[in-house]
């Protein structure tokens, strides 16, 4: 039997793809599978909470995965090192089972997050998983329950109107320029491609806009107002917006991750003492 291997980030597509395939109904669509996919190889990486043993196929495949996420608990005698580990997922490529993958992945998981101080393990099981799970020490626990929130959107609820409101347009706009691309016939990469290059041309229209603006071009003198460069400037940030709509499915979320690092990097932290009183 082909020995289990630690996975790294290359692999998570890999993992996304069974676990999308052999475990959720339904399975992700493009959009989400971008999504896990992503997000996971991030937490693969050495400071992450993602774990993960794979075994692979002749052919550069995977043909099983063993799936757990590491969370910090409150220290008890129990678990001293504060810490727990939910298996998030354990699959085989129905080609490959019945030869014991399922079982070695999942025991070499086991054992790497024991030997980190993980002492506390949680699962869901089926009824074809079952002994498989038994074996390995997993008790039921009929206490265990399970809450599902719905997030604000599927409640037909705003956090913040303007915000969701000019990204549900930009992601609109986003849907539209991308059906018109697939119609001529491009390929992903190409309409990326395409989207970067209008941001280009954009930027450079607020540049001539300036140049209008404060007339230093001979030729043309004061063609341009600076209401015309704020246009143009908006123009560029909208034509941004749908870039990053069109590169990446959680377009709003990284966006707002990206300025908060910026933020960090020149801002200073808030002083009270800095407020001015009546």
């Amino acid at each position: 039997m082909t020995t289990p291997r630690r996975a790294t980030p290359a692999d998570a597509e890999g993992i996304t793809h069974l676990r999308s395939e052999l475990i959720l109904s339904p399975p992700l669509d493009s959009t989400w599978s971008a999504v896990c996919r992503d997000q996971l190889a991030e937490r693969l990486q050495p400071a992450g909470d993602a774990r993960a043993y794979v075994i692979d196929t002749p052919d550069g495949g995977l043909a099983t995965c063993a799936l757990a996420l590491v969370s910090p608990v409150l220290p008890a005698p129990r678990y001293p090192e504060g810490l727990a580990a939910r298996i998030q997922a354990v699959a085989t490529r129905p080609g490959y089972r019945r030869r014991g993958y399922a079982k070695a992945a999942l025991t070499a998981l086991l054992d790497d997050l024991e030997q980190e101080g993980v002492t506390l393990f949680e699962l869901h099981a089926s009824d074809e998983s079952r002994p498989l799970y038994e074996g390995l020490g997993f008790i039921s626990d009929p206490a265990l329950m399970r809450r599902t929130a719905l997030p604000p959107q599927s409640r037909g609820h705003h956090t913040r109107a303007a915000t969701t409101d000019e990204w549900d347009t930009i992601q609109r706009l986003a849907d539209t320029f991308s059906g018109f691309d697939t119609k001529n016939g491009l390929q992903q990469e190409e309409q990326w491609t395409l989207q970067v290059l209008k941001l280009a041309e954009e930027v450079g229209e607020a540049a001539q806009a300036v140049i209008g603006a404060r007339g230093t071009n001979p030729r043309k003198g004061h063609s341009h107002t600076w209401t015309d460069v704020q246009d143009e400037v908006a123009d560029a940030v909208i034509t941004g917006m749908v870039a990053l709509a069109r590169l990446r499915p959680d377009a709003r979320e990284h966006f707002t991750s990206v300025l908060a690092r910026k933020a960090v990097n020149f801002l200073r932290p808030h002083d009270p003492s800095d407020e001015v009183l009546p």
